[in-house]
């Protein structure tokens, strides 16, 4: 149904109509939308780039995505500044990538300072983009974050002492697996500032990019006898077993809540509403104090169980 409308629509010419359709609730309706988009050359360009900010993502994307298609060097600016401050990845992986498709030099800049972008997608997608363009490194520091960007890691390794500061700053990666072997490369080209960034990388809330960190600090020379230390003075990021066992004594399925358990919630309702069934139907003052015994079991359990939790 949706297809033969999209088709109508484009046939017709109503741009507006196909704008609609990007905020459709079917992704391959939103995806026909923007493809009818792409089509439409000029005439689209300023409907498609006045909703850029538009609240829903999928909308965004699917604007990008037509003006990529279109290729208008009108769309350069508002495209940059969407690679530039968009707050998802997605939005502006989707910008970097389409500014490689319009082919415009104006957007070497942007696509250089997006090297440094803490989402590898997107710096991925800006070093694909500068090639496309032509663009060559202008010195080895550049050179660095383009070969970190579209991960070439031998070629990364073969710079050393080189790569080591843009290898720290895309430590901010947000995703474990990259900073694991950022970690890694930075051991195995070593110096003081690739030992001072093994040891920060103890202290990451993944156990991945700490272990990745521990392998990487012994070869950058880190006395082994500090490892320990270094890693049992990161925060820590598991319950306090503690903490859950006072919840569970008390407050029973709470504690289970604490620990991250969905069901946690469900068996505290259950055990407040027996708790004031007791109370109404028995007459009895303290409930809660005669499943002391029982709920102590599970407060055991549970300490025990959180004390089990890896954060290693």
């Amino acid at each position: 149904m949706f297809v033969e409308r999209i088709g109508a629509l484009k046939k017709s010419g109503d741009i507006r109509g196909l704008i609609r359709l990007l905020d459709h609730g079917d992704a391959d309706v939103q995806w026909r939308a923007a493809d009818a988009l792409g089509t439409m050359g000029e005439p689209a360009c300023d409907p498609l780039m006045r909703i850029l900010d538009y609240p829903r993502m999928h909308v965004r994307l699917g604007a990008i995505e037509a003006l990529a298609d279109i290729r208008s060097p009108r769309a350069v600016d508002e495209l940059v500044r969407k690679l530039e401050h968009d707050p998802d990845d997605e939005v502006r992986w989707a910008a970097s990538l389409a500014l490689g498709q319009i082919g415009d030099m104006r957007a070497v800049p942007a696509l250089e300072k997006a090297l440094r972008d803490e989402d590898r997608y997107v710096r991925y997608g800006a070093v694909t983009s500068l090639e496309k363009l032509g663009w060559r490194a202008g010195d080895d520091t550049a050179k660095a974050y383009a070969l970190i960007a579209s991960q070439d890691w031998p070629a990364v390794r073969r710079l050393r002492s080189v790569a080591v500061p843009p290898l720290i700053y895309v430590t901010r990666d947000k995703n474990p697996a990259t900073r694991a072997k950022i970690v890694g490369l930075l051991g195995e080209i070593g110096g003081a500032d690739a030992r001072h960034a093994c040891e920060t990388a103890l202290m990451d809330g993944d156990p991945d990019v700490r272990w990745s960190a521990v392998i990487a600090c012994k070869r950058c020379g880190v006395e082994t006898a500090s490892i320990p230390q270094i890693l049992a003075d990161r925060p820590r990021k598991t319950p306090s077993a503690f903490g859950a066992a006072i919840l569970n004594l008390f407050f029973f399925g709470s504690g289970y809540g604490y620990t991250g358990k969905w069901w946690g919630v469900l068996v505290s309702l259950c055990y407040m509403g027996i708790i004031v069934t007791i109370q109404l139907n028995w007459d009895v003052l303290f409930p809660y104090v005669y499943t002391y015994p029982i709920t102590a079991i599970f407060a055991v359990h549970t300490y025990y169980t959180v004390k089990r939790m890896e954060d290693m």
